[in-house]
């Protein structure tokens, strides 16, 4: 079992982009959560936030599988261990061989991460709608 954790991290706002938000980054390891914090200062400091925001991940053959099942299946970590659907198991190891065929034991997945916006922003949206 590699070492993921779930982790938040205060982004800006997608509406007005200047207060910072808690923002959830999904399950990463810590490597996995510096290399994404590096492309998303770089996307910030280019003025390129946008309500998703996508950035790469970049996994062994070993973290790609806890990496599927933990953000794309929504397992936890205790259920890794012993609760893990067969079925899931074996979707999540034919993509994990098929992507590891022309990798050379990196797989790099698309990860997507929404910005939320901050509470001033949502007492304006609702006080225009009225």
């Amino acid at each position: 079992m590699t070492d993921f954790q779930y982790h938040f991290q205060k982004l800006p706002c997608f509406n007005c982009k200047k207060t910072t938000v808690n923002t959830d980054l999904g399950w990463l390891t810590p490597a996995m959560k510096d290399d994404v914090m590096t492309q998303l200062a770089a996307i910030i400091e280019q003025d390129n936030v946008e309500a998703d925001l996508s950035v790469n991940v970049s996994c062994t053959i070993d973290e790609a599988h806890d990496y599927l099942l933990l953000n794309f299946y929504g397992y936890s970590i205790e259920e890794l261990a012993d609760q893990v659907e067969d079925e899931d198991k074996q979707e999540v190891a034919n993509e994990v061989v098929e992507l590891a065929t022309d990798s050379k034991g990196i797989i790099v997945f698309e990860h997507e991460i929404a910005l939320q916006s901050c509470t001033d922003c949502n007492i304006e949206e609702v006080s225009e709608q009225d």
